[in-house]
C-alpha cells in the first residue's frame, strides 16, 4: 500500500514534464510562425 501513492506522484511529475515540453513545443512552434508575418508587417510600416 505504501508504494502506490509515491507511484502516483512519480506518474503525476511524468506526466507534468511532458505537459511542460508540449507547451513549450507549442509555444516555439507558434512564435516561429508567426515570425516571418511580424517581420514582413514591420518592414511594411517602415518602408
Amino acid at each position: 500500500m505504501k508504494r502506490e501513492p509515491t507511484e502516483r506522484r512519480r506518474g503525476f511529475l511524468h506526466d507534468l514534464k511532458w505537459i511542460a515540453i508540449l507547451w513549450c513545443v507549442g509555444v516555439g512552434g507558434a512564435l516561429l510562425l508567426t515570425l516571418p508575418f511580424h517581420l514582413l508587417v514591420t518592414a511594411m510600416v517602415h518602408k
